[in-house]
């Protein structure tokens, strides 16, 4: 099969990959960019939350593909099986083969249910829920919604994760709604986290603190989900206890599960991938200006990056604009390049109405974009995530506008 070249190859079509492709054809490489990506749908991840638990509808967070490929761009339905930087190509899954002067790799991540036993095959059914995938969502409200009380888990496994605040969202929202039911009262809520503390910054953490104490979750910490018997509602946890490794089985009535994430195995695989222990398997990029280590053509951005960020939306609205100044430096053959420091920023919902707004950037620096105490719940934040967010992520980052 004959060979396609393009100026810039792009990766992933998510919300990285769409970004990047915007704001370079704001800069002029129109004709020049293709996007290979197999999805029909283009989702907007940060609604499933909301949608999960009935506040928003599903099908608001997803459009059509084509809808957001921005004009211009060669969109080529495909996945991609691998990838040869030293000879600039990449071949998709069904055999079409693609060289590049640059490629942008925007591949997101993987989500690893097949690392707890039983958890994928369980999904949807005697109250195992999940709200990181999109055909989960129905299952989610349901099982939320028709909760009578009984014993709640709610999972976190070990980081990396995209939007590692979810697991508590969607438990803090589940309890909220319990409340406003009546059956909070016969319902006993657990947070089981893989994690040492309930949020890795002190300042976050300690009002989340005040948040588990005062709606009455206990927290499990150091504890893995890495097994589920739906037939049974047994879950079964390793948990660390006096520095031993001990596996507990749990009933329950609700199960929500989150899955352990990794970078897709095409990068694994691929001579793009870390080799340092802390990103190993992940993009192995410069934390500030995105470019990979050893293939100054080849720049990463969102997720699939092997940075010591937190892996979100917000972070990619800072990324792409460095992303794709940066492309434009290379290839004018400049090298004052724009950095990325770091920031990310997870609206943090605490009860319907309430948000805190964890902004930060690498070292755990707070970033906060508004002169309020940033670890404080306020309704602001609230309007801020659920209806001003979404339209300046699809008018304004889709765009190449922000």
């Amino acid at each position: 099969m004959m060979q396609q070249k393009f100026k810039v190859l792009i990766l992933g079509g998510g919300t990285g990959g769409i970004a990047v492709a915007a704001r370079l054809m704001r800069d002029g490489l129109g004709g020049h960019i293709a996007i290979i990506d197999p999805s029909e749908f283009h989702d907007y991840q940060p609604y499933w939350t909301l949608a999960g638990v009935g506040l928003v509808s599903k099908n608001s967070s997803r459009r059509s593909m084509t809808s957001v490929v921005p004009p211009g761009v060669t969109w080529i339905k495909a996945s991609v099986k691998s990838i040869d930087p030293d000879n600039r190509e990449v071949v998709s899954a069904d055999g079409q083969r693609f060289s590049y002067d640059i490629l942008v790799v925007a591949l997101g991540l993987t989500l690893n249910y097949d690392h707890m036993a039983g958890a994928q095959e369980s999904l949807g059914k005697q109250g195992v829920i999940s709200v990181y995938q999109f055909d989960q969502l129905d299952a989610a409200r349901e099982a939320i919604e028709n909760f009578s009380g009984g014993t709640a888990i709610f999972t976190m496994p070990p980081v990396p994760i995209k939007c590692a605040g979810a697991p508590q969202k969607v438990m803090y929202l589940a309890d909220d709604i319990w409340r406003r039911r009546g059956v909070r009262a016969k319902s006993r809520i657990i947070f089981a986290s893989a994690g040492a503390a309930i949020f890795g910054i002190p300042e976050f953490a300690a009002s989340l603190s005040k948040v588990i104490a005062r709606k009455e979750i206990e927290t499990w910490f150091q504890t893995k989900l890495v097994g589920v018997r739906a037939s049974d509602q047994v879950a079964v946890f390793e948990r660390v206890t006096n520095g031993e490794v001990i596996k507990e089985e749990v009933k329950f009535d609700l199960l929500h599960v989150v899955p352990p994430m990794s970078a897709p195995r095409v990068i694994k695989d691929s001579p793009l991938a870390s080799d340092e222990d802390a990103q190993r398997g992940w993009l192995a990029v410069d934390k500030h200006t995105l470019q990979h280590l050893k293939f100054p053509n080849v720049f990463g951005v969102g997720d699939v990056t092997g940075v010591p960020n937190s892996k979100t939306g917000a972070a990619i609205r800072k990324q792409a604009p460095v992303v794709a100044a940066n492309i434009a430096k290379h290839l004018a053959g400049q090298s004052d390049f724009l950095r990325y420091d770091g920031y990310s920023s997870c609206p943090l919902i605490t009860d319907i109405g309430k948000v805190i707004l964890a902004e930060f950037g690498y070292d755990g620096k707070l970033m906060p974009s508004f002169p309020l105490d940033p670890t404080k719940e306020r309704r602001l934040y609230w309007h801020l995530k659920k209806d001003l967010l979404p339209t300046l992520y699809w008018q304004g980052m889709m765009k190449g506008r922000m």
